[in-house]
C-alpha cells in the first residue's frame, strides 16, 4: 500500500511526457567561478590579470596596460572550470 501510493505520488509530481525515473538534477555552477571566468566562443576560458588592483604605483606603464589584458586560462585550470561552470560551454 504505502509503495503503490508514493509511486502515484511520483507519477503525479512528474512533467507531461516524463517519468520519475528518467528526471535528473540540475547542476549548481559555481558562484566565484561565475564571476572571474567568462567562456569563449571555441570552448577556452579567460580571465582578468591579478595585480591592478593596490600597491601598483611603482609599475610602469607597458606593465599597467599589460595586466589590464585578459588572458586565456591553461589546461589544468580549463578541466576544474568546466566541472564548476557546467551549462557555461
Amino acid at each position: 500500500m504505502f509503495s503503490a501510493l508514493g509511486a502515484l505520488r511520483q507519477i503525479s509530481l512528474a512533467p507531461l511526457g516524463q517519468s520519475a525515473r528518467g528526471m535528473g538534477y540540475k547542476l549548481k555552477s559555481h558562484s566565484g567561478a561565475k564571476k572571474r571566468f567568462f567562456p569563449t566562443s571555441n570552448g577556452n576560458y579567460k580571465r582578468w590579470q591579478v595585480g591592478l588592483r593596490h600597491l601598483n604605483q611603482t609599475f610602469s606603464a607597458e606593465r599597467v596596460n599589460r595586466l589590464s589584458r585578459s588572458v586565456l586560462v591553461d589546461n589544468t585550470q580549463k578541466k576544474m572550470l568546466r566541472r564548476a561552470l557546467p551549462y557555461s560551454c
